[in-house]
């Protein structure tokens, strides 16, 4: 093979760089494969995935549906506890401020809840404010009025998906407070997923002082920068659907009995037509799918043929199992929850608990964290509005239950087994190690005080003969023996 010349090197090494060029283009796409750079086109994912996209996964697809509520009910399985001030500040019995927010808040947590299902679904989600302040939503809140009705000035709450409700304009003045916050908001009264049959269509302006928003893991307080749940594992909710739906597919033309059809050479395929057009049909092939129907309908038809032979189209199912368990454990890994606790167990005993010990610490992390901070802000927009009297500490805290706490049976079985250690070592030590009081620790239970001594108990009684009733000392010298007689 002879060397390249000059100009052929050019072109050669021209070449090279544009196919360089186009791979690395592509790899920023969101393949990221420089090799193979349609690979999600052949596995038929999508380029971009929108909030219709989500929307549409947690409607239909089981394991999404089951992913978002997993997480929403494990979080949401008790309210917390409401403080005036810090954690520290909590009191045994609960101050005016605490009754009267709590008891607010307990006809909405509902409201609250179904917001944050909306927020796991897609970037955002929000909370409408209908107060009766005597002004339209587009206005600031007539906070005057608000504070002279007090609680009874809060209509209801009012959750919004993601594409109900989208920011207007965005406040530019970099020496705002709401630098970078929109201004207003368009909410879209209609229903998601009605075409406009039933819901209805009208969309208004809302000042920011009527919305919250919930926009999870947008850190940055950017309300289109929030990331939904399902996001992550999007593919392998595709990947979940064609394997249990390609099987079931499979499973249900395998039970059709589709049948092939192989007429012989000295078939008389004119005269097969011919009755065939008699019969109605245009085609023969019409009039044997007809008949091939009929068939199908009835569990006691029978196939008659006179020059042909038919044959059962089917093939042996493959089990989908290894393959869906694989896309249901990446899908599991993307939103952090272990692949027992979405499924169900199918491991041993110690697994399972290994398991459920990290879903505690994911469902507590966000309900210390997200949630906190939520619901943190709807009670201080409550009192900023003037819907309730500020806080007199003037700040709020929450104190939510320990997901990790023992179970009452847990409990238990730590008290059983304090005790076990107790007796052994009262056997091997002639003391016990541990205390009556630690081990109903162990089961949070109050502890035992000491025993009080009798009225009139002290030290002096201890001193009392019991038999004379006297003090030991003169006790003694009565009861000692005269020698005096034996010595005379």
């Amino acid at each position: 093979m002879s060397e390249l010349n000059s100009g052929e090197q050019f072109l050669v090494n021209a070449l090279a760089d544009a196919i360089g060029r186009q791979r690395m283009l592509y790899a920023q796409g969101p393949n990221g494969n420089t090799k193979r750079t349609k690979l999600w086109d052949e596995f038929g994912y999508p380029d971009t995935v929108n909030f219709d996209n989500y929307y549409r996964a947690y409607e239909r697809n089981a394991v999404a549906h089951a992913a978002v509520h997993k997480l929403l009910d494990s979080c949401w399985t008790d309210n917390p506890t409401i403080i005036d001030g810090e954690e520290k500040d909590e009191a045994e019995e609960t101050t005016e401020w605490e009754s009267s927010t709590t008891k607010l808040l307990s006809k909405h947590w509902a409201k609250l809840k179904d917001a944050d299902r909306r927020n796991l679904v897609g970037r955002y989600s929000a909370v409408l404010l209908q107060l009766k302040d005597g002004r339209n939503w587009w206005e600031p809140v007539n906070r005057d009025v608000v504070k002279a009705l007090g609680d009874q000035a809060l209509v209801k709450l009012i959750p919004a998906w993601e594409a109900q409700i989208k920011p207007g304009n965005f406040d530019i003045d970099t020496q705002s407070d709401t630098y970078g916050q929109p201004v207003s908001y368009n909410f879209n009264e209609q229903p998601v997923g009605d075409d406009g049959t039933y819901g209805t269509v009208r969309s208004v302006t809302v000042h920011p002082d009527r919305v919250i928003i919930l926009c999870e893991g947008s850190e940055d307080e950017n309300m289109l920068a929030g990331v939904p749940l399902l996001r992550a594992g999007f593919n392998k909710l595709l990947d979940i659907e064609k394997t249990s739906g390609g099987s079931a597919e499979g499973f249900l033309k395998n039970a059709s009995r589709q049948l092939g059809i192989e007429f012989s050479k000295e078939t008389d395929i004119n005269s097969l037509i011919k009755q065939a057009k008699d019969e109605g049909f245009d085609k023969l092939g019409d009039a044997m799918n007809d008949k091939i129907r009929r068939m199908n309908s009835g569990t006691d038809s029978a196939l008659v043929m006179q020059a042909g032979q038919a044959s059962v189209l089917s093939v042996a199912a493959a089990d989908p199992t290894p393959t869906w368990t694989a896309a249901a454990n990446e899908f599991s890994a993307s939103i952090q929850c272990p692949f027992t606790i979405q499924f169900g167990q199918q491991t041993g005993r110690l697994a399972s608990d290994e398991d459920k010990t990290e879903w505690a610490k994911r469902c507590n992390g966000r309900r210390w964290g997200f949630l906190t901070d939520y619901i943190t802000r709807v009670i201080q927009r409550f009192w900023t509005l003037g819907i309730i009297n500020p806080p007199q500490n003037g700040e709020v805290t929450l104190a939510w239950s320990d997901l990790l706490a023992p179970s009452e049976k847990e409990k238990i079985a730590n008290m059983q087994a304090m005790a076990q250690v107790a007796k052994d070592t009262q056997q091997a030590f002639g003391t016990s190690s541990v205390t009556e009081n630690e081990i109903r620790a162990v089961g949070e239970l109050e502890p035992v005080t000491d025993a009080k001594p009798p009225k009139g108990a002290d030290e002096s009684a201890k001193n009392i003969d019991p038999l004379t009733g006297k003090p030991v000392e003169q006790s003694i010298e009565t009861r000692q023996p005269n020698n005096t007689a034996q010595q005379s």
